[in-house]
């Protein structure tokens, strides 16, 4: 893509987003759904106008982080680390029923034991972005519901990444020992304690420090370098010494919600939460309107025979997805939390079950009508949280 493409469809994006945003709004629904539904119009499969190349890919994922950060921001750490037991075991039970219905399904429908096993992979994933957007759009962040799902969604993708390395080494080696799934799900699990408890305790006085420079934006950069720092430490292979490499293996946007988590606690924390909003609004409406783009409609026309099979596995899977993550939210016993709305809350995959499925499919673990099927089952389910959601929390007050 040349830089004179890059601008314009920047443009569409941003314009599209904004638009469809705005009509989502006005018709009374979050206006993720509309940035979602004109990706859908502006993608190939429609007007062509926005095509999923490397530089929109990266300017998304870097939406995503933003995203997630200033969720983080926004999001009480001490709060957070309270419902951090109940967030855990919502996790537990939203990875393994979804991914016990997506291995029997996958299986009815022909695939062998490996690839069945990476289906289920994929439907254990929550995508906290839907969720938390809709939470925040309806000034419901702070709840307890909320928290739960956002501690819960953190600790599922630990889960669900380990699961996802897992079957990629055995497809791609053969064989996987307890001793590398042991190893991954530590090093995944040790950077979760090992960020907050050393970001805890040097985040406070490197931003007193930061805020007593003279040059302008210093404190909002540094939260921004902090960002992206931990964003790199959770994905990136780093060469350390004694060490020796190291990869965590986490998906960047878990770094970026683990550094808000921390810089909540500091003295600057309104001030990074303002600051990052105009930011935000460039990048993050280019992860929605590219996440709707990526939806490929031929895939929905049942009048082709060979996307009858499809549709009906999609169907399946899209309601073992849907019940799979809704029992989750009935692991949690405490009788004045909402326990339904907690597990709609996890349901959508979006932007981590599309980081599985292209996974899956660059490796050559699935199919690309296998992957169709889950692609459609991830948008399908980021398509109707929302509306659940705003149902669900009108409903409740």
């Amino acid at each position: 893509m040349d830089f004179s493409n890059l601008i314009i469809t920047l443009i569409v994006i941003l314009i599209t987003a904004k638009l469809f945003g705005e009509i989502a709004q006005r018709a009374g629904h979050s206006p993720v759904i509309g940035e979602l539904i004109g990706g859908v119009i502006v993608g190939g499969s429609v007007l062509g106008l926005v095509q999923d190349t490397a530089v929109i890919r990266d300017l998304a994922e870097i939406g995503a982080i933003l995203l997630l950060f200033e969720i983080g921001v926004q999001t009480n750490l001490y709060d957070f680390l309270k419902v951090g037991g109940w967030g855990f075991l919502v996790a537990m039970v939203g990875v393994f029923f979804p991914f016990i219905f997506g291995y029997y399904i996958a299986l009815y429908f022909g695939l062998d034991t490996v690839h069945s096993i990476f289906l289920g992979a994929i439907l254990t994933a929550t995508s906290v972005g839907i969720t938390a957007r809709v939470f925040s759009d309806l000034g419901k962040l702070a709840s307890k519901e909320a928290r739960i799902v956002l501690g819960a969604a953190v600790i599922d993708d630990v889960i669900g990444l380990a699961i996802l390395a897992v079957v990629t080494k055995l497809v791609l080696n053969g064989a996987v020992s307890f001793v590398s799934i042991a190893k991954i799900t530590f090093i995944a699990a040790a950077f979760l304690a090992g960020s907050l408890l050393i970001g805890v305790m040097i985040a406070p006085p490197l931003f007193t420090f930061l805020k007593k420079m003279h040059i302008r934006g210093s404190v909002f950069v540094g939260a921004f370098c902090f960002c992206l720092l931990l964003s790199y430490i959770a994905s990136a292979e780093m060469a350390l010494p004694v060490i020796g490499t190291l990869r965590i293996g986490l998906a960047p946007i878990v770094g970026a919600f683990m550094a808000g988590i921390i810089l909540s606690i500091t003295k600057e924390k309104e001030f990074i939460e303002a600051q990052i909003k105009p930011v935000s609004d460039i990048f993050v409406p280019v992860f929605f309107v590219l996440m709707g783009s990526l939806v490929d409609l031929k895939v929905f026309n049942p009048f082709v025979q060979s996307n009858v099979l499809i549709l009906q596995m999609a169907f399946w899977l899209f309601l073992a997805a849907l019940i799979g993550k809704i029992i989750s939210g009935y692991a949690v016993v405490d009788k004045n939390i909402n326990k339904l709305l907690i597990g709609v809350g996890m349901v959508p995959r979006g932007e981590v079950g599309l980081i599985f499925a292209g996974m899956g499919l660059a490796n050559q673990i699935i199919s690309q009508s296998v992957y169709s099927a889950a692609v459609a089952v991830i948008m399908a389910t980021t398509f109707v949280t929302p509306f659940m959601l705003k149902m669900l929390i009108k409903k409740k007050g």
